[in-house]
């Protein structure tokens, strides 16, 4: 065969060998990537099952967060779990003005 032709020919194979190598990465990445999302399953259930939410009560936060209507009363009422109000008195305003004071 001619040298030209053989040149060609090697060329040729190197493509192939790079495809093959090519499909065998993205077989791994498609099965790293699977991994990868039950991973991320298992995180999520976990988190939302810390909660101890009911289905119900989950699809009722759920719909509250995608319509963008998060707020404070719709937590509470989508959880059925009151959420703390933050309780500050007057003298806890008078004590932190006296602590910003005593720093000059």
């Amino acid at each position: 065969m001619d040298a030209r032709y053989e040149r060609l020919e090697r060329m040729r194979e190197d493509i192939r060998k790079d495809r093959d190598k090519i499909s065998r990465i993205q077989d791994q990445i498609k099965v790293k990537e699977a991994k990868l999302k039950q991973a991320e399953s298992g995180v999520i259930l976990a988190d939302v099952g810390s909660y101890n939410m009911t289905p119900e009560e989950l699809a009722g936060f759920l719909k509250l967060i995608k319509s963008g209507q998060l707020g404070l009363k719709n937590i509470v009422d989508a959880v059925g779990t009151p959420v703390p109000e933050p309780n500050f008195t007057e003298d806890d305003f008078e004590k932190n003005e006296e602590e910003d004071n005593s720093e000059d």
